[in-house]
Parts: structure tokens; sequence; C-alpha cells
């Protein structure tokens, strides 16, 4: 008998625990709009965020509850200063939401200046380029190129060329063999 009324008294419990919560509601003190996502914080450790209809279901065990929000100064209550339902936020005035810059970027325009070409400058790039006098060494690779390996590099060129065209031409004329051939293996299977 005293294992059933424990057991009863085990199942009672969790409802307990449920029923003791108090909804509260958080609102702006000057448009009077519930708030979302506000973090609410319990003394006892436990911490929650309101929906998006500004409530919170808080337990009753608490002494001092915190309400945080980044656009709204942080408020505590204790648990006897608490008249009703609604808990009231006051917008924080220091809270900055968007940042506009205006000005001018003064490090492109001196950077514009510096790489600005001097008078002088302009000055000798007008002046005509003078090819240093001497023997180039591009040059000299190119004549010993001429004179040595090009026509050898050449002719390998053209021989390939002619060889891949045989080629071409002797498969050509296989698989021509081919088919004549396999054309008159058929009639001489039909005649026996």
């Amino acid at each position: 008998m005293n294992l059933t009324i424990a057991h009863i008294m085990l199942l009672l419990m969790p409802s307990s625990v449920v029923m003791a919560q108090q909804r509260l509601v958080v609102v702006n003190v000057e448009s009077k709009v519930p708030i979302r996502d506000v973090r609410v914080c319990t003394d006892n450790g436990q911490e929650r965020h309101t929906s998006w209809d500004g409530s919170v279901a808080v337990p009753d065990s608490f002494l001092r509850i915190d309400f945080l929000h980044p656009d709204f100064e942080r408020r505590y209550v204790l648990k006897s200063e608490l008249h009703g339902d609604t808990i009231f936020l006051i917008p924080n005035t220091n809270a900055l939401h968007e940042v506009v810059i205006y000005g001018e970027r003064r490090f492109d325009k001196r950077m514009a200046q510096i790489l600005k070409p001097s008078p002088q400058q302009i000055e000798r790039d007008k002046m005509p380029k003078v090819v240093p006098a001497g023997i180039s060494p591009l040059g000299l690779l190119a004549l010993i190129y001429d004179l040595t390996l090009r026509k050898k590099v050449e002719d390998r060129a053209r021989r390939k060329k002619a060889l891949k065209e045989v080629r071409r031409k002797e498969e050509e004329f296989q698989h021509k063999w081919d088919s004549l051939r396999l054309g008159n293996h058929p009639k001489q299977n039909r005649n026996p």
C-alpha cells in the first residue's frame, strides 16, 4: 500500500512542477510592442528566450530574474517586485543599428599622385628608344638554329605528316578489303 502511494506521488510531482510556472510578457515601454528574443535568466541558472509574441514561461522558484537584449537596457526584477504579467524594457539610446560613413579615400588620391609620371618622365618617354649596339644573344641563337637545326626539324615534320597520310590510306584499303572478303563468305555459306 505504501508503495502504491509513493508511485502516485511520483506521477503527480512532475505535473506540480509544470503548474508552478508563471507566464510573462516582455514589452517595449515606448511603443508597447512585445519584444522577441529577449534572454531571460533566473538566479537558479535557468535561461530562456521570449517567443515571437514576447511571452516566456518562468518557474515560480526564483528570487531575481534578469532580462537582456542588445537593443534594450538590462533590467532585473525581484520576485517581490513582480506585480502582474508584463515587464517593460527601456530602449537603449546608445545602440547603433546601422553606421554609414561618408568621406573620401585619401589613400587612393595619394597613390595616384605618387604614380603620376613627372614632367621629366613624360619627356623621357617621348624620346626615341635606342637599341644598344652589340650582339644580341637571342638573335645569335636564332641564327645558329636557322643554320643548323631548322632544316632537320622541318624535314622530320614533313616525313611524319607523309607517314600519317600513308597509314590512313592503308587503313582505308584494309577496310575495303575486309568488306569485300566478308561479302564473299556469306555467298559461299549459302551454296552448300
